[in-house]
């Protein structure tokens, strides 16, 4: 578990990386089509898989409330499987789009997809709201165990908001979630630092 404290590093900095290639990306005026549209959703997705890890690390550094981290864990999931879907979306449209205005016709064909199970738009509109609170009530439960400072969780929320407000404000969003973590990754180090010291 030690060793995975790097992912809280890992996650948020692909989503700033992909926050800067969306710059790029939209600097003509236009998002997508073309490699920087690909390549920046390629990075979002990876962020977005290695938090559904982050989560999983999260509850385990947990000793005690058990019962609601094993919530706030499948409620964060969910969001994640939301996140991803639309991304993965994302990516196909890119890929069979010629040009932007090809896109949002392209991307009408895959509202439902991968079937129509009646879900997606609710999915689309509470999926972040799950991931956002999955995320911050681990946090928030670590801060009560002294694992996390108790600005952590502010940051969290600070992050997800300045990304909500606009997506060009995503490699800001990236930093304060870093920042909200980095404790995490911090005291792995050090544990790993002293395994290896008695060796």
């Amino acid at each position: 578990m030690v060793a995975m404290t790097r992912i809280f590093v890992a996650a948020p900095l692909l989503f700033i990386a992909y926050g800067i290639v969306r710059l790029i990306d939209g600097a003509d005026g236009a998002h997508g089509p073309g490699a920087a549209w690909t390549i920046g959703h390629l990075l979002f997705l990876a962020g977005f898989a290695l938090y559904a890890v982050a989560l999983f690390a999260l509850r385990g550094l947990l000793v005690r409330s058990r019962g609601l981290s094993l919530v706030a864990l499948v409620a964060g999931l969910i969001g994640v499987a939301a996140f991803l879907r639309v991304i993965v979306i994302d990516l196909i449209v890119g890929f069979r789009a010629d040009d932007h205005a090809a896109m949002s016709v392209i991307g009408d064909e895959y509202d439902r997809w991968p079937g129509d199970l009646g879900l997606y738009d609710t999915l689309y509109t509470v999926g972040p709201l799950l991931f956002l609170g999955g995320l911050l009530t681990l946090a928030i439960l670590l801060t009560r165990e002294g694992r996390l400072p108790i600005w952590s969780p502010v940051l969290l929320l600070l992050g997800f908001v300045t990304i909500t407000i606009n997506l060009d404000l995503m490699p800001l969003g990236g930093a304060f979630l870093l920042v909200a973590l980095l404790p995490l990754d911090l005291a792995g180090r050090q544990i790993r630092r002293g395994s290896s010291a008695t060796l």
